[in-house]
């Protein structure tokens, strides 16, 4: 686990933190299609992907049909949560489901809270990978209400192209708002 921790991207950390966070963390290892949190349920920790990826998918729960609003890969966005449950600690509208076989370290947010208030540098960290996180999210919600799909993809393509490649076609259609047969036309060569 310290070797583990120690090549997370996370700040130099003291002794004490390093120790901190072994003790609570876990590694919890996930088959694809398997739902990590479900919607309806507190998403009371947060998760560090360290294989495979994730997407979180907005649930209707009276129609019961689900929505991808994110995506989480180990190379891109790896810090994972359902940001409408763990910062109020309420019932969240959404799922986490693993899209590959997958493997995550997860920590809870109380523990993580409490390792944040002794540990400054930590603290400055999580403050930036939370804005930077809501800052990209916003700026991919932007891209998917004004972009029309064809100019959606291309940006996908030069801007994350693990997604298109890692990610299977119903949950990018899911998040782009198309069919998975408009996105089969889209990825086709010109």
């Amino acid at each position: 686990m310290q070797h583990l921790l120690a090549n997370l991207p996370i700040p130099e950390l003291s002794p004490d933190s390093m120790d901190f966070i072994a003790a609570h963390t876990q590694m919890r290892r996930l088959k694809s299609n398997s739902i990590l949190l479900e919607q309806g349920k507190v998403c009371d920790s947060a998760y560090f992907v360290l294989e495979g990826g994730f997407v979180c998918r907005y649930v209707d729960p009276e129609l019961d049909i689900g929505k991808t609003i994110n995506f989480y890969l180990n190379d891109i966005h790896p810090f994972m949560a359902c940001v409408d449950s763990y910062f109020t600690q309420t019932p969240s509208q959404c799922e986490l489901r693993a899209i590959s076989d997958a493997a995550v370290l997860q920590i809870r947010k109380k523990d993580l809270d409490i390792l944040l208030q002794t540990d400054t540098r930590l603290y400055a960290f999580y403050q930036e990978l939370v804005v930077t996180a809501l800052r990209e999210e916003n700026d991919l919600k932007l891209k998917i209400i004004a972009y029309p799909s064809e100019q959606l993809y291309r940006y996908f393509m030069a801007h994350f192209p693990s997604v298109i490649q890692r990610v299977p076609s119903k949950y990018i259609a899911e998040l782009m708002g198309i069919s998975p047969e408009w996105l089969s036309k889209l990825k086709r060569p010109k």
